[in-house]
């Protein structure tokens, strides 16, 4: 247990970034708050990155399945520095030492408490920007493809949104892994698939269907990705080879340049596909959703084993996290803005 001297912490000063109310990038605010003493099982970590991520702006939009008061802060992941310890945390964590953690919201702030049992440790050595990138999108993209999907060496699996934060993590990990990753993308981001070591194709101008069928001499992939959702979701289960599996994770189709309006909404939940027993049973294929938080709470041993392994690959030179930019904390809503309209490459963190 720890050493009582270590619980001895007092309030910290710090800024933390809030969305006063619903709405776009202009609600969020840099306020000035303080973060309490460490409690029983607790640590407070000062914040090195913390990840921008679509589910960030769906919080700041009231819309992320999660309650939450008015204001609120988001911040789905974080790799900080522990400041200060908590009474009944295992010894294995100290002041000084880095941690990353999957947080769903909170992490856009200086410092912030976090449930030592919820983090995993990041070597110092590590770039924390890269380490952060593992936390959400990283993790999202192992447990997909190897959790959910079961894939194996030469299998093909399709992602949506390739050259994003967790498409280029499924590019990097198929590489890695033997997979032959199909990646959808506008043409200017092309360049940086083929990089990953992806097939890219042009969602926008290319006929989707007949170009996979080329390219698995009509079989169909192993696997989709699909982040995408709405009627884009019934094209995904046309892609499918026998015995294939849909993952669904996201939902870009609610939101028009990083805002979610019913005019953008209402259409792809009507569009969205709908499987019955029969179906599933007679075309021999599966649809699973996916959501990291979830995983996390329900299958906590999972998440940490999972999270530390890419962190120990990250580490060996593995890996190599696609960075869009770092940005200052004061510089949130600019970052959620260049998100929401697709304006990056990768991931975007805050630091």
């Amino acid at each position: 247990m720890v050493d009582p001297d270590k619980a001895s912490a007092t309030p910290i000063a710090c800024q933390q970034v809030q969305a006063l109310r619903r709405g776009g990038p202009e609600r969020l605010e840099l306020r000035d708050v303080t973060v309490a003493p460490p409690g029983r099982g607790e640590i407070r970590v000062r914040m090195l990155a913390a990840g921008v991520a679509f589910a960030d702006l769906m919080i700041r939009e009231g819309v992320y399945p999660i309650q939450l008061p008015w204001p609120r802060t988001p911040g789905y992941d974080i790799v900080g520095e522990i400041e200060a310890v908590g009474p009944e945390v295992p010894d294995t964590w100290q002041p000084g030492m880095r941690v990353a953690a999957l947080t769903v919201h909170g992490s856009y702030a200086e410092y912030r408490l976090l449930p030592a049992d919820q983090c995993v440790a990041v070597p110092e050595h590590v770039d924390p920007a890269q380490a952060v990138a593992l936390v959400l999108n990283y993790l999202t993209a192992w447990q997909m493809l190897f959790r959910v999907a079961s894939l194996e060496r030469d299998n093909t699996v399709l992602v949506h949104a390739a050259a994003g934060g967790v498409g280029t993590a499924v590019l990097e990990l198929g590489r890695h892994f033997g997979l032959r990753v199909i990646g959808l993308c506008s043409a200017a981001k092309h360049g940086r698939v083929r990089s990953l070591g992806g097939i890219p194709i042009d969602y926008r101008q290319e006929d989707i269907a007949a170009r996979v069928a080329e390219l698995t001499d009509g079989r169909g992939v192993d696997a989709v990705l699909d982040a995408v959702g709405g009627r884009e979701t019934r094209r995904s289960w046309r892609l499918l080879a026998p015995t294939g599996t849909l993952v669904c994770y996201g939902a870009l189709s609610v939101a028009a340049k990083g805002r979610v309006r019913l005019r953008t909404a209402l259409p792809a939940v009507l569009g969205a596909a709908r499987f019955s027993a029969l179906r599933l049973f007679s075309e021999v294929k599966s649809v699973a959703g996916y959501n990291v938080d979830v995983w996390r709470r329900n299958r906590p041993e999972a998440y940490r084993r999972d999270l530390a392994r890419l962190v120990e690959l990250l580490a060996e030179g593995v890996l190599n996290p696609v960075i869009a930019d770092r940005l200052p904390l004061a510089e949130a809503a600019q970052a959620q803005e260049r998100l929401g309209t697709g304006q990056s490459e990768g991931k975007l963190v805050l630091i």
